[in-house]
């Protein structure tokens, strides 16, 4: 029989459906950081700076289904939803909809949202079924309709016009703020579309193709991300041991602060 389980990390993290979705990450993908990422975040590690849910549906005591959804604990945050799989044998059974179904539910409960949620994925099936509850591509002709947006509260109806209203300027200065896991999703969702959106263009330093490495390993540098006086994330940066900082902002801010290069 089918049992479905909603497990909040900051709630504990004995969870026997947490532990099988744990034990399905390890031998599912070890290697990938999205995969070391999830399971950093589902034991809790980030419990203090993020607010992270997972919806898991177990038989035998095994992770058959599974959908997550996170962001940080701070105002004007920037959400991730995904990670939705369903073993093959299990599909076509209608489990992953009723996973669906707990996750809207959770969110429609949730008081402090975030300004909106971002995802990707290459089935095109999947876009339509993430498009019944507000999804919708972010970029104008993206691979496959990837990646999606689904604005929250008052937040704009296009990823342009979110776009232009999160990286207005305020004036002040940028100023360096210490890397976190809270943080993530300001850059791996929103300035990586945003760069893709404005030129093309792909989210990576020279020595860091993504802030979950620098994450995760903490001790090959420092990584740091640039805010603005209303902490609204526009750049990150990363320092390797005996290395020279590198910086990544948002086309808006380039020629104001080229100092930072």
């Amino acid at each position: 029989m089918i049992e479905y389980s909603i497990f909040n990390p900051a709630q504990g993290v004995g969870s026997c459906a947490g532990n099988a979705l744990d034990q399905l990450l390890v031998t599912e993908s070890p290697e990938k950081t999205y995969s070391q990422m999830m399971r950093y975040r589902l034991a809790g590690n980030a419990a203090g700076d993020c607010r992270d849910v997972y919806f898991i549906a177990t038989e035998n005591g095994e992770c058959v289904s599974r959908l997550w959804h996170g962001w940080g604990r701070h105002a004007d945050s920037i959400g991730n939803f995904g990670n939705f799989r369903t073993a093959e044998s299990y599909k076509k059974r209608g489990i992953g909809r009723r996973l669906l179904s707990m996750w809207f539910e959770d969110l429609l409960q949730t008081p402090e949202k975030p300004l909106g949620l971002f995802c990707t994925s290459s089935e095109l099936y999947l876009i339509d079924v993430y498009g019944k509850f507000g999804f919708r591509p972010a970029l104008p002709e993206g691979p496959d309709g990837t990646p999606l947006y689904c604005p929250l509260g008052d937040s704009p109806a296009t990823f342009r016009e979110f776009c232009e209203q999160y990286y207005a300027p305020v004036g002040g200065t940028l100023r360096f703020i210490p890397g976190s896991v809270g943080y993530r999703h300001e850059i791996d969702c929103l300035l990586k579309f945003s760069l893709l959106l404005e030129r093309g263009e792909t989210l990576g330093l020279p020595s860091q193709v993504n802030c979950e490495a620098a994450l995760l390993h903490p001790g090959n540098g420092k990584l740091e991300y640039l805010a603005l006086e209303n902490d609204h994330i526009v750049g990150w940066s990363f320092t390797p041991e005996n290395g020279e900082r590198e910086v990544q902002l948002h086309p808006a801010f380039r020629e104001m602060y080229c100092d930072l290069y």
